[in-house]
């Protein structure tokens, strides 16, 4: 039988793995701890240490968000971990008034060199 929407929100072992490689390669990066499916703790050389949710979500909305930092008030940033997937304007916006970072996992290796509003508005220099 086929994964019946078990991976719908929750991301995918080697998604994550991705990550955390490419975390870990950062020269800021002094640690990435794997908590469990959804949760990272990154630890920076002198920024702030971030606290991670994960999803798989296809598109994330402010509900989907909302029901994140309910769940997992720690989080500063919510990654979705498939570059594919998408995230709303307003889920953005909504994270970004909450000082919480929202991205893509490829944008989030890029953003991790930074802290405070440079952090949550980072945009990938492709499409500056």
């Amino acid at each position: 039988m086929a994964e019946a929407g078990y991976y719908e929100k929750r991301p995918r072992p080697e998604h994550r793995a991705f990550l955390v490689d490419g975390l870990g390669r950062r020269p800021t990066v002094s640690l990435v701890e794997v908590v469990d499916d959804f949760h990272l703790v990154v630890s920076r050389n002198g920024r702030s240490t971030i606290w991670i949710y994960l999803t798989n979500k296809y598109i994330l909305s402010v509900a989907d968000v909302t029901e994140i930092l309910d769940g997992s008030p720690e989080t500063t940033c919510v990654v979705s971990t498939m570059n594919y997937n998408h995230v709303s304007r307003e889920a953005k916006q909504y994270c970004r008034e909450r000082n919480v970072g929202l991205f893509k996992s490829i944008e989030l290796l890029g953003a991790v060199y930074y802290d405070g509003e440079e952090f949550l508005d980072y945009v990938r220099p492709s499409e500056r």
